[in-house]
């Protein structure tokens, strides 16, 4: 194949955000040598999220169903204009991923193990399995992932590029999903406990990023992040069906309103004050989800009773941000609590609350 006639590039050409931005596609086999992953603009990668998508990609890309949405990139000088609608790559210079990152390392991890995986069953001679897997592994490298290529930017324009596309567009686009999506149980879940507790509080039911402005405890995303907590434990990504381990399918919806229903308790008033209370923070909620979640399988509790455990914390806290409970996660020059949205601080918090919960039962 003529190398140079590769590197040309059939886009389209476009404003998004006051940026130019070039769409087009490229096999995923291509895609990986022109692009490098910085750390600068990017977070530090989730291991736990890249194999739960690469689990995806290795169920969907079976049945035939696999997709992924557009990754989104910053140019820096890899591209070179020919003509309209025509561009060249630039030997050596590679574009930095925006939005995509885990995405990239799932896929690179997918098709690894696919590979490891056919050449198992060719050592053991079974052929037919390793030629259907090699079927699995083209259709990954010849996936064709749409791009959107930022020219011109500069480090601080992709990372706030970055902040950007993984918060009111990607919350927007949360919120839709689980208004509308219906092939995801726990979507469905979220939609009848939304209407169960529309008279108890407010409920977000477009964005999942609830910013100090807005009247609602929570939203239907943050709802769903707790009902995953609640019921599996886990506080990262979540692909795929439900796993009740210590219920029955039918038993959700009830079991999570309870929960939903003890914040009326647990809560102060104006608890959707989000400069006064942390109880209006997406962390917080899906920290006492999964704490609930580990009362139910580490002392072998019932929901109803863990839930009902849960309530002590209304005596140990005041749910303030400068309240001792959340000192490790404070910050005194914003004098409020911050990124508690991540893995590691929920679970945090979720062990401190069991401890003050131990010890409210001594105590008391």
């Amino acid at each position: 194949m003529n190398e140079h006639l590769l590197a040309r590039i059939k886009v389209k050409e476009y404003r998004q955000f006051g940026r130019s931005v070039l769409l087009m596609k490229m096999p995923f086999r291509l895609l990986q040598s022109i692009f490098t992953i910085d750390g600068k603009v990017q977070r530090e990668l989730d291991l736990r999220r890249k194999n739960a998508i690469r689990d995806f990609i290795l169920e969907t890309v079976k049945e035939g169903t696999f997709y992924f949405s557009p990754f989104i990139f910053s140019a820096r000088g890899a591209l070179a204009r020919i003509r309209e609608g025509e561009w060249e790559l630039v030997p050596g210079v590679k574009m930095a991923i925006l939005d995509g990152q885990h995405r990239v390392k799932a896929l690179e991890s997918a098709l690894q193990k696919l590979k490891f995986e056919k050449e198992a069953y060719e050592d053991s001679g079974y052929m037919q399995k390793a030629e259907e897997i090699q079927k699995w592994i083209d259709t990954l490298e010849s996936y064709e992932i749409a791009m959107q290529i930022y020219l011109d930017l500069s480090e601080d324009d992709e990372r706030q590029l970055f902040t950007d596309i993984n918060t009111e567009r990607k919350e927007a686009h949360g919120g839709l999903v689980v208004k509308y999506d219906r092939r995801d149980r726990y979507a469905e879940w979220t939609r009848t406990l939304a209407q169960r507790l529309d008279s108890k509080f407010e409920i977000e039911r477009n964005l999942s990023r609830l910013t100090t402005t807005n009247s609602s405890l929570t939203s239907m995303v943050i709802m769903k992040k707790c009902l995953i907590a609640l019921i599996e434990g886990n506080v990262g990504y979540k692909e795929g069906e439900p796993v009740c381990k210590y219920c029955r399918e039918e038993e959700v919806p009830d079991i999570a309103e309870l929960f939903f229903t003890a914040w009326m308790h647990l809560f102060p008033k104006q608890a959707e004050n989000r400069k006064k209370y942390v109880s209006g923070l997406s962390g917080v909620q899906i920290a006492l989800a999964y704490t609930v979640y580990r009362l139910v399988a580490e002392e072998e509790k019932s929901y109803t009773e863990a839930i009902e455990h849960l309530k002590r914390l209304k005596e140990v806290t005041s749910w303030r941000h400068d309240d001792p409970l959340f000192a490790p996660f404070y910050d005194k020059k914003k004098k409020q609590v911050v990124r508690l949205s991540e893995q590691g601080k929920m679970k945090k918090l979720s062990e401190l609350f069991l401890q003050e919960m131990k010890r409210k039962a001594v105590i008391g």
